[in-house]
C-alpha cells in the first residue's frame, strides 16, 4: 500500500510514539480520516515486515523481531485510541454566539439549503450569504437560487441550494474541523454527520440496494443503485439525532432520527457512486428483459446510472436485495454476543452464542429463541453468524450457538475474525489479546551452600527456568507448548502467543544448563551478562542470594557523583564524576576495570580524582607510554597537589632499597612499559593498592611479553584505561579485562562467542559494571564540545590513474595464473598498497618528477577545500599514510597557495616535530600541516586546526579516529569539518565499506575499531577490483558537481 506522503508519515509515526510537534498535530488534525488511513498503511507495512523477520535464522533475529513488535504495539495502540468512541452531542454542535450572522444550512431531500443568520440579529441577504460563502471557503460551483427561508421567529432568510454530491468534500472537511469560523451549529452538524458516512464508507458498512420508479405507462421502470448505510450503531444514530440543530429540519417536515437517517443515506450513496464511477466495470446490457438482465445491470451499474427494466423482473430481484440486506439495515436488528471463554485443562476453548431473552437478559441462542415470541429476526442474525462464522455449524456440539475451539481457532477469532465480527455488527465477548511478542529469556535462581568461601569462587546452588515477559515455564511447560500448533500463554492479564523459535531455544538452553546444580559466583556473573551464548534476546536474569547478585544490584546503585570529590582541586565534568562513582564501586568490590573514555576526554584527571580518594591501602603503579609520563607528573601537580608522585624511569632509577623506600614514602609510582618489563622483579616484591595502565591496548596481545610480564604484578585493584579498547577485534577486550580481573570472563574462545551475535544486551551491562565507556558522539559529552561534521567526499579517477590502476589488476593476475593458483597473501597487500597509492595521485605509485596538477581527481578536490579554508582564514590538517607523499604534497601545496605547508612524518628529529606543531599552532590566518597517519596519529594537540582530510583511508577506523581526534578535541572552540576522500569503484570504496562494517559491529562493543586481520582472502580479492558502474571518471566530474 503507498503512503499518503512523507510529511503525513513522518508525522503520524510522532503521534504513535508520543514525540509530536504542534506542527505535527496540526497537519493529522487538518484531516483525520487520512490520518486513520496512513496508521493503516503503516500498520500493514509494519506487520509485513514482521513476518519476513519472523523467517530470519541467527542470533539477532530475536532483537529484530522485539523492536518491530514494539513499533507495531505503539501503532495499534494510536489507532485504537484514534477509533476510541466519545460523546458525539459534545463534537456535533456548538451554539451559536447572539449577535453573529453565521451560515446556516437545512436538509431538503438530498439538498443543502444554506442561509445565514444567527440569534438576535437579523439574516444576510444575498449578497450576505455570497460574502460568507467566499469567506468561509464554501464551494464555488453547484449553486442554485432556492426560495426564502422562513425562519421561527417570522423572518425570511435569502438562501442558496446544493446537490449533495457537490457539497461533499466541503461538508467532510467542516465536519473535520476545518473552515469552522463562521459556520453555524446547523452546518457543522450536517459537516459532522457526513464524517459518519465517510466512516461507515471506510469500515465497509454498506450495502447497495435497487431503487426503481413506475412510469405512466410501458410496464417498465426506471431503475438505479443506491448504496445504503449498514450496521448502524443505534446509540450513536440517537446521540447524533438529539444533538441537530433545529435549522436543520425548517425544510425537511421529519422528525430529528428521519432526517439523520436521510444525511447519512445520502452522503453515502454519493460517496460510493463517486468512487463507483472510476472503477472500470464490465460493459451493462444492452437492453433488460427479465430478472437475470436486471442482476446484470445492477452489477455493472454500481455507479447509480439509470436502466429501464420490466416492472415484474426489476421488482424481483430489489425484493431479493431487500430481503437479503434486512438484517444489517433493519434499526429493529438484534445484536447477538460471541463469547469465548479460556481454555480449560485439554486447552479447548468454549464459544458460545448469547441472545436476549424475553425480560433482555442475555442467554444461550438456543434458549433465547424459545424464550419468547417473535424470535424471526434472532433467527436470522444466528443465521447471518453462522455463515460469517463457520465452526458454529460444526457437527456434533450439544446445543446450537455452542462449540469448542481449538487453541489455533482461538486465535484466529481474537486476533483476525474478532475485528470482522465486530464490523458485521455483533458484540464480543473475547479474552483480551496482545499481539506483542513476549521477549524470551532464562531466569537463574541461586541460594547459599553455606560454602564460607566469599567472592568469585563461591559455589551457590543453582535452578534455572525460561521466563516470557511475566510468565515462568519448566521445560517440561514449554515441551508441551511446542507442541500445539500456535502457543498461548496469558502475560500481564493477555493472551499471547509464544514463537515456537523461541521456545525452541529456551529449551535447548534449559536441557544445556539442566545439569548444572552449583555455579561459582564468577559463572554466575558471566551468565547475567551473557558471556555464556544465550540466544534468547532477553538474556539472563539472576534472583537470589549470591555474591554476583549483590554485586549487580551494586552496579545499578551507584553513588550520586561528586564532580568537585575530596583530595581533587578542579571540578570534573559530569561523565568524569560518574566515572569516578563507578571507580569506586569497583574499589569497594575488589575488582578491576576498563576505564574507556574516548581519547580527549580527560581519563588522566578522573583516575587521578580516584587515586586521592580516602581509604587508599598503600601506593599505586601506574603505567604508561613514555610519551605521557611527564603529562601524567604534571596533572598531578594541578589536580591532586596532595598526591606524592615519584616517576620510576632512566639509568638513574632506584633499585633495591632506595626503591622499596620511595614506594613507602609515596602514594603514586609512575613507570613506563618498557622500565616496567625490565623492573618486573622489583615491582612484584610489592602488593600495590592499584596498579593503573594508562593506553591499555599495550597488552592487547595475551602472549607478547609486556603481558605476560605485567601479570606478575599483584594488585587489589587493576585498572586499565584506553580510548580505543578493541582494535583489532573482541580479544583485544578480552585481554584487557582479563588482565584486570584475571579468570573473571572466562576463556578467550568463551568472551569473544559470548559477545558475538547477541551480545548487545549483555555489552550494555557490561558497560556499566566491567567496564565504563563514553564517547564524544553522546550528547552529555558532546555539549561540552564543539560541533563535528563529517563528509564522505567521492573524487575522480583520470584516465592516466585508470591504466595504472588495471595493470596492477592485470599483473597481479597474470602472475597467479603462472603459479596456478591464488596470489600470496604478500602479493595481495602489496598490489592493495599500490592501488591506494595510484587512487592517491600517479606519482604517489611511481615516484616519478613530472608536474602533479590535472593527474589526479584527489588532488583536485583537496585543492578545492584548501580554496575554501584559506578564503575562510582557517587552518587544516591533511593526512596521509605515505610519508613520502606527504612531502611531495606539502611541497606543492606550498607553491600552489604561496603558504608555507610542512611536513610531519617520522623522517624528522623529536625537536624538529615539536617546533611544526608549536609554529602551527601558535600562527595565525590561513594554514595547513601535512601529516603521516602513523606518525601524526596519535600524541598531538592541533587544535588550531578546525578542519582535517583524510586523504587516504585505512583498515583500522581507531586509527582514523585518532587522526582526526587531533583537531577535535577538549580546547576546540570552531565547528570541525572532517572530509574523507575516496575514489568511488576502487579499493578506496571497499576500504570505506570494510571500515564501516567493522566499525559497526566494534559499536555493538565498544565503538570504533577494525583491522586488516579480520578481512579474509574473498574479502581482499574482492577489494581489488575496479566496478565500472561506481567509478567516477574526468568526465563525472561537471556532473557531480550539479
Amino acid at each position: 500500500m503507498n503512503h499518503l506522503s512523507p510529511a503525513l508519515e513522518a508525522a503520524a509515526w510522532a503521534a504513535a510514539d508520543g514525540v509530536a510537534t504542534e506542527t505535527d498535530v496540526a497537519l493529522l488534525e487538518r484531516d483525520p480520516l487520512l490520518w486513520r488511513r496512513q496508521l493503516e498503511v503503516l500498520i500493514d507495512d509494519t506487520e509485513d515486515s514482521l513476518d519476513h523477520v519472523r523467517k530470519l535464522r541467527g542470533p539477532e533475529r530475536g532483537r529484530v523481531v522485539a523492536d518491530i513488535e514494539a513499533e507495531l504495539a505503539r501503532l495499534e495502540s494510536a489507532y485504537d485510541r484514534m477509533l476510541a468512541p466519545g460523546d458525539l452531542s459534545e463534537v456535533l454542535v456548538e451554539a451559536d454566539p447572539p449577535g453573529e450572522v453565521r451560515l446556516q444550512a437545512s436538509w431538503a431531500g438530498g439538498q443543502i439549503v444554506v442561509w445565514a443568520a444567527g440569534p438576535s440579529t437579523l439574516p444576510a441577504d444575498n449578497d450576505g450569504l455570497a460574502d460568507i460563502l467566499e469567506r468561509i471557503g464554501g464551494p464555488a460551483v453547484g449553486w442554485s437560487v432556492h426560495r426564502d427561508v422562513s425562519l421561527p421567529n417570522g423572518a425570511t432568510a435569502a438562501a442558496l441550494s446544493i446537490p449533495v454530491e457537490e457539497s461533499l468534500g466541503w461538508l467532510v472537511a467542516v465536519g473535520g474541523g476545518l473552515g469552522r469560523d463562521g459556520v453555524g451549529g446547523s452546518v457543522a452538524w450536517l459537516g459532522r454527520v457526513a464524517v459518519a458516512a465517510v466512516r461507515q464508507v471506510a469500515t465497509g458498512a454498506i450495502v447497495p440496494m435497487l431503487h426503481g420508479e413506475k412510469r405512466d405507462r410501458g410496464g417498465v421502470m426506471d431503475m438505479s443503485v443506491r448504496w445504503v448505510p449498514a450496521l448502524l450503531d443505534q446509540i450513536d444514530l440517537e446521540e447524533m439525532s438529539s444533538a441537530m440543530p433545529e435549522a436543520v429540519i425548517l425544510l425537511a417536515r421529519a422528525d430529528a432520527r428521519s432526517v439523520t437517517l436521510s444525511v447519512l443515506r445520502a452522503v453515502t450513496d454519493a460517496i460510493v457512486r463517486e468512487a463507483s464511477s472510476r472503477i472500470e466495470l464490465p460493459a451493462p446490457p444492452p437492453q433488460v428483459r427479465n430478472a437475470s438482465g436486471v442482476a446484470e445491470a445492477f452489477l455493472t451499474r454500481l455507479d447509480g446510472s439509470a436502466f429501464e427494466a420490466p416492472i415484474s423482473a426489476g421488482a424481483e430481484v430489489s425484493k431479493r436485495l431487500d430481503r437479503w440486506s434486512k438484517s444489517v439495515t433493519g434499526s429493529g436488528r438484534t445484536r447477538l454476543v460471541v463469547q469465548l471463554d479460556p481454555p480449560d485443562s485439554s486447552d479447548a476453548w468454549f464459544l458460545s452464542v448469547l441472545g436476549p431473552g424475553a425480560e433482555g437478559n442475555l442467554m444461550p441462542i438456543e434458549l433465547a429463541l424459545t424464550d419468547r415470541p417473535g424470535t424471526k429476526v434472532l433467527g436470522d442474525e444466528l443465521n447471518r453468524l453462522e455463515r460469517i462464522l463457520p465452526a458454529l455449524l460444526r457437527p456434533g456440539a450439544m446445543r446450537r450457538g455452542q462449540v469448542y475451539l481449538s487453541t489455533e481457532e482461538a486465535w484466529e477469532l481474537m486476533s483476525r475474525g474478532g475485528p470482522s465480527l465486530a464490523a458485521a455488527g455483533y458484540d464480543l465477548r473475547l479474552p483480551a489479546l496482545s499481539r506483542r511478542k513476549p521477549s524470551p529469556s532464562l531466569r537463574l535462581f541461586t541460594e547459599p551452600t553455606g560454602d564460607s568461601v566469599v567472592g568469585a569462587n563461591q559455589l551457590s546452588n543453582v535452578s534455572w527456568s525460561a521466563l516470557f515477559d511475566d510468565v515462568e515455564l519448566s521445560a517440561e511447560e514449554i515441551a508441551r507448548l511446542a507442541t500445539q500448533a500456535r502457543p498461548l500463554v496469558q502475560s500481564h492479564g493477555k493472551w499471547v502467543e509464544l514463537d515456537k523459535v523461541d521456545l525452541k531455544e529456551a529449551a535447548a538452553a534449559l536441557a544445556e544448563r539442566s545439569v548444572r546444580s552449583q555455579m561459582t559466583g564468577a559463572e554466575i556473573l558471566r551468565a547475567s551478562v551473557g558471556l555464556d551464548r544465550v540466544a534468547l534476546s532477553g538474556g539472563v536474569s539472576v534472583e537470589g542470594e549470591s555474591w554476583a547478585g549483590q554485586l549487580l544490584a551494586q552496579a545499578r546503585n551507584l553513588p550520586v557523583p561528586d564532580a568537585k570529590p575530596e583530595g581533587f582541586h578542579g571540578e570534573l565534568r559530569a561523565y568524569q564524576a560518574e566515572a569516578l562513582a563507578w571507580l569506586g564501586f569497583l574499589d569497594a568490590v575488589d575488582l578491576g576495570g576498563c576505564l574507556a573514555l574516548d581519547m580527549g576526554l580527560g581519563k588522566t584527571p578522573t583516575v587521578l580524582a580516584h587515586l586521592a580518594a580516602p581509604g587508599s591501602e598503600g601506593p599505586s603503579l601506574v603505567i604508561a607510554p613514555p610519551a605521557v609520563v611527564g603529562n601524567w607528573a604534571a596533572e598531578a601537580r594541578r589536580f591532586t597537589p596532595g598526591l606524592s608522585v615519584v616517576v620510576h624511569h632512566g639509568a638513574n632509577r632506584a633499585q633495591g632499597a632506595a626503591f622499596k623506600r620511595a614506594v613507602r614514602n609515596n602514594d603514586v609510582i609512575l613507570t613506563t612499559y618498557g622500565t616496567a618489563v625490565r623492573d618486573v622483579g622489583l615491582l612484584e616484591d610489592h602488593n600495590w593498592d592499584k596498579v593503573v595502565l594508562d593506553e591499555a591496548q599495550a597488552i592487547k596481545n595475551p602472549a607478547n611479553e609486556t603481558s605476560q610480564q605485567l601479570r606478575r604484578l599483584t594488585a587489589r585493584s587493576r585498572i586499565a584505561l584506553t580510548g580505543t579498547p578493541i582494535e583489532n577485534g573482541l580479544g583485544d577486550l578480552w585481554a584487557i579485562l582479563d588482565f584486570c580481573n584475571p579468570g573473571l570472563v572466562g576463556s578467550r574462545p568463551e568472551f569473544i562467542a559470548g559477545l558475538s551475535g547477541e551480545a548487545e544486551a549483555a555489552l550494555r551491562a557490561l558497560n556499566g559494571l566491567l567496564v565504563f565507556r563514553r564517547t564524544k558522539s553522546e550528547p552529555e559529552v558532546a555539549k561540552e564540545l564543539p560541533d563535528r561534521i563529517d563528509e564522505l567526499d567521492h573524487c575522480a579517477m583520470t584516465k592516466e590513474q585508470i591504466g595504472l590502476y588495471q595493470a596492477v589488476l592485470d599483473s597481479l593476475v597474470a602472475d597467479s595464473s603462472e603459479v596456478g593458483g591464488d596470489p600470496k597473501k604478500g602479493a595481495v597487500l602489496a598490489a592493495i598498497t599500490a592501488l591506494k597509492q595510484i587512487c592517491n595521485h600517479p606519482a604517489a605509485y611511481q615516484g616519478d618528477d613530472l608536474p602533479l596538477d590535472g593527474r589526479s581527481g584527489k588532488l583536485a578536490r583537496l585543492e578545492e577545500i584548501i580554496d575554501t579554508v584559506f578564503a575562510s582564514d582557517e587552518r587544516m590538517l591533511i593526512f596521509t599514510h605515505f610519508a613520502s607523499w606527504g612531502r611531495r604534497l606539502a611541497e606543492y601545496l606550498t607553491e600552489k597557495t604561496g603558504v608555507k605547508i610542512s611536513s610531519y612524518d617520522g623522517s624528522l628529529a623529536r625537536g624538529a616535530r615539536d617546533r611544526l606543531v608549536k609554529q602551527f599552532q601558535e600562527g595565525e590566518g590561513p594554514g595547513a600541516l601535512v601529516l603521516s597517519l602513523k606518525a601524526g596519529g596519535t600524541g598531538l594537540n592541533l587544535t588550531a586546526a578546525n578542519h582535517v582530510v583524510l586523504y587516504d583511508r585505512w583498515w583500522n577506523p581507531a586509527v582514523e579516529d585518532q587522526a582526526r581526534d587531533r583537531a577535535w578535541r577538549i580546547g576546540q572552540t570552531k565547528t570541525v569539518i572532517s572530509h574523507r576522500l575516496v575514489c568511488p569503484g576502487t579499493v578506496d570504496e571497499r576500504v570505506e565499506e570494510v571500515v564501516a562494517g567493522k566499525r559497526h559491529i566494534a559499536n555493538l562493543v565498544l565503538p570504533k575499531s577494525s583491522s586488516l586481520a579480520d578481512l579474509d582472502g574473498e574479502q581482499l580479492r574482492t577489494a581489488l577490483g575496479l566496478e565500472s558502474d561506481a567509478l567516477l571518471t574526468e568526465d563525472d566530474v561537471d556532473e557531480l558537481s550539479a
